[in-house]
This record gives structure tokens, C-alpha cells and sequence, in this order.
């Protein structure tokens, strides 16, 4: 089994995969690093799962991975959940002397009071042990934020450590499929659903939304994203909580708002993170 990885080797996104791996003995897996989270998406086909950065405690959404979910109508299959934490690193003697420092796109929105304490100017990368590798080429007035993790194996002459905007920072990944399919559900769930904007009406909203509360599932968030096509008009992505019980009561929904005329997808039912 290949899965793509948001590489290059050892980012979250590695270490998150190691992780669900372990917690599910999987062990013949061959991982494929890509350099971005899109081509990350992009390799997922008939022989490719990948693991996507999905949602962050500080920073929301990754937005990259949710439109390329709903872009190739991917299947998520299961979930991750990894803490979070990030130091600031340089080889300056003294922080001051630091103006520039490199930052992978979602740390930045997960340290930016420590940015913007600094008043540093940021150069943003697609990884952040692309920060790390460019700062070990750069000169002493650069420095990186970069994964607690990662200093195992670099040395550095200032470190100031957990300089994210909360401790209490984690972020889940999705583990998604080209294919419909489910594996392994058990006790709570998740689902993810997308509706897909034909008209801008009063009340569009009210009448999906109002169907959830008809069939008892409980709609944990709601996000609107651009159609991509048409300017003013927005899809609708969705996750629920339900039991293994009510699954069949979810896709009686999702039948129920396609005879309506709704355009629905439902892009996967998975198990709930403890």
C-alpha cells in the first residue's frame, strides 16, 4: 500500500502517519513525499491513499486540503489527531539580530503573537522542515519556527521553545481514498458532506440545514467555500457526529435532499477521535 505524505521526511504530517500506523499495526505501508499539500492531494488514485493536514486548534481549516477533498470528490476513510508544538531557532547569538525568519504557511497563523512581537518579516514555506533546511543555508540574521521535534537532530545557537499562541495546539489529519469506501467503524462517528451552490435563495441554508435536525444528527460545523466557478456563489461543507447506528438515518438525508434537488456529496464516514 503507497500512501502520499506531505514531505519531505519527519513534517507533522509524517510523524502524524507514523502515528496512525502504529495505533493500527499497519506495517506494509510505502510512504511518497510530495512537496505540497496540493500534489499531495493530486497523487491520491486507484493505488495511493494520503494523509491530509485538515484542521488546527489555533488556525482552523487548512483550506488547500479541504478544496482539493471537495474538488476530486476524495473519500475520507479515518482520522488523526497530533499535538502540536513549535520553537523558534537560529544561529544568531541574540534574537534582535534576527529581521527575517522562515515559516511554513499554517505555523505562521499558529505563532503569530510571537511574530508579530518581534515584528519579524516572514519568508513562508510549504513545510516546516522546508523552514529548517533553508535556515541551515542561510546567514545569522535568519531564523525558522520549526517543530519541537525537528531540533533532535539540528543544533542551533538560540532556541526559545513553545512559541506557539497556545499550548493547547493540535492538529487532525484525514486519511483519504479515491474510492467510496468505509473501513472499520465503530462506536461515535464523523461524516463530512458537501452541497454544491445552483442557486442563492432565502432560506437555501435553513432547508439543509433544518434536515439535520429532522433526522436527530448532530452538524458539528458548517464552512462556506468559493464555487471556484461562478463569483458570489459558495459550497457548503458539513461535519456531523452520529452513531454506527445512524448511518443509515445520514444517507436517508442525503437521498432526501437530493430528491429536493440539492446537489450533496457525501465524501465519508469515519470513526471519531477519542
Amino acid at each position: 500500500m503507497k500512501i502520499a505524505v506531505l514531505g519531505p521526511k519527519n513534517t507533522y504530517c509524517d510523524v502524524a502517519l507514523d502515528k496512525y500506523l502504529k495505533e493500527h499495526n499497519i506495517k506494509s505501508v510505502e510512504k511518497v513525499f510530495y512537496p505540497t499539500i496540493i500534489k499531495t492531494a493530486l497523487a491520491c488514485d486507484d493505488e495511493t491513499l494520503a494523509i491530509l493536514p485538515f484542521e488546527n486548534t489555533l488556525d482552523g481549516f487548512v483550506m488547500e486540503a479541504l478544496d482539493k477533498i471537495i474538488q476530486r470528490n476524495l473519500t475520507i476513510i479515518d482520522q488523526v489527531k497530533l499535538s502540536i508544538d513549535f520553537a523558534f531557532v537560529t544561529n544568531a547569538s541574540n534574537i534582535k539580530n534576527v529581521k527575517n525568519i522562515y515559516c511554513q504557511f499554517k505555523a505562521f497563523g499558529q505563532c503569530l503573537e510571537f511574530i508579530l512581537e518581534h515584528d519579524f518579516n516572514v519568508i513562508k514555506t510549504d513545510s516546516n522542515v522546508e523552514s529548517a533546511d533553508l535556515l541551515d543555508k542561510a546567514d545569522e540574521n535568519f531564523g525558522a519556527i520549526i517543530p519541537i521535534h525537528v531540533l533532535e537532530k539540528r543544533n542551533y545557537k538560540t532556541v526559545i521553545s513553545h512559541v506557539a499562541d497556545s499550548m493547547k495546539n493540535e492538529t487532525r489529519f484525514f486519511i483519504v481514498t479515491s474510492e467510496k469506501r468505509m473501513i472499520g467503524l465503530r462506536g461515535m462517528l464523523n461524516a463530512s458532506l458537501v452541497v454544491f451552490s445552483k442557486e442563492d435563495r432565502p432560506g437555501l441554508l435553513y432547508d439543509i440545514l433544518s434536515k439535520f435536525h429532522d433526522y436527530n444528527i448532530n452538524l458539528n460545523s458548517i464552512l462556506s467555500r468559493p464555487s471556484k466557478v461562478d463569483l458570489g456563489k459558495y459550497n457548503f461543507y458539513m461535519e456531523a457526529s452520529l452513531s454506527i447506528n445512524e448511518v443509515s438515518c445520514l444517507n436517508e438525508l442525503v437521498r432526501e435532499l437530493r430528491t429536493k434537488g440539492f446537489d450533496i456529496e457525501n465524501l465519508g464516514v469515519y470513526n471519531a477521535l477519542d
